[in-house]
């Protein structure tokens, strides 16, 4: 497992299970472009390696040079999200999509002209068994949010949802879990966003957590605001917890998510939505329910492991 960036949150667990794993920290310029590239080309060599899988867009660059030299290489590419970040990445992406082995998505619906016509659906999985935990609830009724402080993932909306309801007289609280990555850092304009509208009373900013799973089984309901995603793992892990879930409806998160199982809403119509959980708290409770039993029966790990194998495993390394 090969990081580019400097981020080793999970360099322990791959450790554990004796899975090597390096981070390159590699910074925007053409030196450490160059040192990266150099590195990966030994590390393909050391360890004699049949199969790149890149996940998200810059990875992908990498693999289609270090194909040129190491012409049996397999290319397996899963985007993450549908915004691959730019019109020129996506021109990128769909020109070279033949030079591609294999293209994974998380729904037949994200499928558009920049991936492989036979792109493999996959699911993402989570381990149903963590998440079972009997856990007494927080005492304010509490919203939670789980995720990278980035734009994209849209945390600053809900300040304003939350001076709404507080001035409305409601009683509640919002925590949000996470910290900014190398795709950005919001933190400090959330912050400073909660203190101008007086919310700080509102908000719980926990930063990174390795308790996730304790976390939400003591929250009521599980929010989303994001502006554009893939299939959030948090999504499912919320739904592992029988969570009620706010989420815009971006994505391939309506495959999960209907109006059986959650809440799938506009942004503009989501502060709404909290106040009307507020106010229908068993409603809410019987959605995450549901939304349990649509976890527990299609979104395993286990069989997202198993999908994956039968791809690597089917190719000619001769």
């Amino acid at each position: 497992v090969v990081g580019l960036n400097h981020e080793n949150d999970l360099n322990s667990e791959f450790e554990k299970s004796g899975i090597f794993v390096k981070n390159l920290d590699m910074k925007r310029d053409i030196i450490s472009f160059s040192k990266t590239l150099k590195t990966l080309t030994e590390l393909i060599k050391e360890h004699r390696i049949d199969i790149i899988h890149t996940h998200m867009f810059h990875p992908l660059i990498f693999a289609y040079i270090l194909k040129l030299r190491y012409s049996k290489l397999k290319i397996v590419f899963t985007s993450h999200s549908e915004n691959i970040g730019s019109k020129a990445r996506e021109k990128i992406t769909k020109i070279t999509k033949y030079f591609r082995n294999t293209d994974i998505v998380f729904s037949k619906e994200m499928i558009t002209d920049i991936y492989r016509s036979d792109a493999n659906v996959i699911a993402n999985g989570v381990d149903i068994e963590k998440f079972k935990l009997n856990l007494e609830k927080n005492k304010l009724y509490t919203f939670i949010a789980v995720g990278v402080l980035r734009k994209g993932k849209n945390h600053i909306a809900l300040v304003k949802y939350a001076k709404i309801l507080k001035e409305k007289g409601y009683k509640f609280q919002i925590q949000i879990v996470g910290s900014g990555d190398a795709s950005g850092d919001e933190q400090e304009n959330i912050e400073a966003a909660i203190k101008k509208a007086g919310v700080e009373d509102i908000f719980l900013m926990l930063g990174k957590r390795a308790d996730i799973p304790t976390l939400l089984n003591k929250a009521d309901c599980f929010i989303m605001p994001s502006l554009y995603e893939g299939l959030p793992i948090s999504i499912l892990e919320a739904g592992a917890t029988s969570l009620p879930i706010i989420s815009t409806k971006v994505g391939v998160i309506n495959t999960v998510i209907d109006d059986e199982c959650g809440y799938l809403v506009s942004i503009d119509e989501f502060g709404e939505k909290m106040e009307y959980i507020l106010n229908n708290k068993e409603e809410a409770k019987e959605r995450g329910k549901k939304l349990f039993k649509k976890i527990n029966n299609s979104y395993s790990i286990k069989n997202m492991a198993f999908m994956h194998k039968e791809i690597y495993l089917g190719y000619n390394y001769s």
